[in-house]
């Protein structure tokens, strides 16, 4: 599906109009300076309605399960995410007081993660991480196409993994090259790597996984905005990108980011570790340091030490006083620090503008949709057959019936 661009305006992504008093959607509000979700919001109703799909024709009625768990007040409470405890105990209630499940299934309805692919940067890493060369039918070397296609399927068969997109940079400019020129593009990159953004797309599709074509938003546009949408309805949204404009909408350990290469999860707490602030202040740090990676080039003078002290007490630029003297801190050349920021006031704002994501990067699909249910037989080996891949030697371990 293509995600297009619905006229961002210079403001609409700031963190502070997409999380009022209400929250997105009224599902949270700030409180102390981070994003806070409300006790078990839709998690009770994302069980019930897992109770009903995977146990419908149970002798017991899915509803009585369902009041069964309440009235063991097993998730009275909002319990943190993956809880032992919490899952031993529903799984026993589960597994004694209804004939015939499975541990699977108690697992399925007790706990559910999502699960969110940055394609992007998969295919990056695929490109520049593998050494062999895989040559397809029309001459040209596809081993980032293959290698993204055999990472994804590994990450299937980590446990836990059941709903899963996938979101891509199918253009790399964005309505952000438009507000900065300068801002990253496909100028410069390497051809053979750009080619191949279509057929991870498709090597993606072949396997199962919900893809996401942005045109003019971004990937992690998307990655952010399915975070939002369902953070409500799952125990905890794993966002699979070790970029640091995603920490922005970490969320306790709610809402995640998974380093597949080092196989490090950060929450909040781990966000804080590593930047010195909390995740609503990344777009701020992102202003004052720059992001090379996407072009963003920061204040002069400004770096990540300096940049965190200041932010971890004044959250947002417009908290920064105008006069060193006021920071109550000790930094490094304050008053040229503070100079600096008062002569730079339309660029900074502007980097923040841009490190910004986009929480209204339109996601069409439901949560069911991006449940992997196999991989399908015939588009796979069709799409195969197409790059001159070898379907026997790839690693499915579950096909869709």
């Amino acid at each position: 599906m293509i995600r297009r661009c619905r006229s961002p305006t210079a403001r609409a992504g700031e963190l502070g109009s997409q999380f009022g008093d209400g929250g997105p959607d009224g599902g949270g509000k700030r409180a102390g300076g981070s994003f806070q979700l409300l006790p078990n919001l839709g998690i009770l109703q994302g069980r019930r309605n897992r109770i009903f799909d995977l146990i419908p024709d149970s002798e017991q009625s899915p509803q009585r399960i369902f009041d069964l768990f309440l009235r063991r007040s097993v998730f009275g409470r909002h319990s943190s995410v993956g809880g032992f405890e919490s899952i031993a105990e529903a799984a026993k209630i589960l597994l004694k007081d209804v004939p015939g499940i499975t541990w699977l299934i108690c697992r399925r309805i007790v706990i559910m993660r999502l699960h969110l692919l940055d394609g992007t940067y998969e295919l990056f890493r695929s490109h520049f991480g593998r050494k062999d060369t895989v040559t397809a039918p029309d001459g040209h070397d596809i081993h980032a196409t293959l290698g993204i296609l055999e990472s994804t399927l590994a990450l299937l068969r980590e446990p836990g993994v059941t709903h899963l997109a996938a979101s891509f940079d199918t253009v790399i400019e964005s309505f952000r090259n438009e507000m900065f020129p300068m801002y990253k593009s496909s100028a410069g990159m390497d051809q053979e790597l750009l080619r191949q953004f279509p057929f991870a797309e498709e090597a993606l599709e072949a396997i199962g996984v919900v893809v996401w074509r942005n045109i003019e938003y971004e990937a992690d546009d998307a990655l952010a905005a399915a975070a939002i949408k369902w953070v409500d309805d799952v125990e905890q949204v794993v966002i699979c990108s070790p970029d640091k404009d995603m920490s922005q909408v970490v969320v306790g350990d709610r809402i995640v980011t998974y380093n597949r290469r080092e196989q490090k999860i950060i929450g909040e707490d781990g966000v804080v570790d590593k930047f010195g602030i909390h995740p609503e202040s990344i777009p701020d740090y992102l202003a004052l340091v720059g992001d090379t990676a996407d072009g963003v080039p920061g204040l002069p003078g400004w770096g990540a030490k300096s940049a965190s002290t200041v932010l971890a007490k004044f959250p947002r630029l417009e908290l920064i006083p105008s006069e060193s003297a006021d920071w109550g801190l000790t930094v490094r050349g304050a008053p040229k620090l503070a100079a600096t920021l008062a002569a730079f006031q339309e660029e900074v704002y502007l980097y923040r503008d841009l490190t910004t994501l986009r929480l209204d990067a339109p996601i069409d699909e439901t949560l069911d949709e991006l449940e992997w249910k196999g991989v399908p037989k015939g588009q796979f080996h069709y799409f195969c057959t197409t790059m001159g891949f070898d379907a026997a030697a790839i690693n499915v371990h579950r096909w869709a019936e």
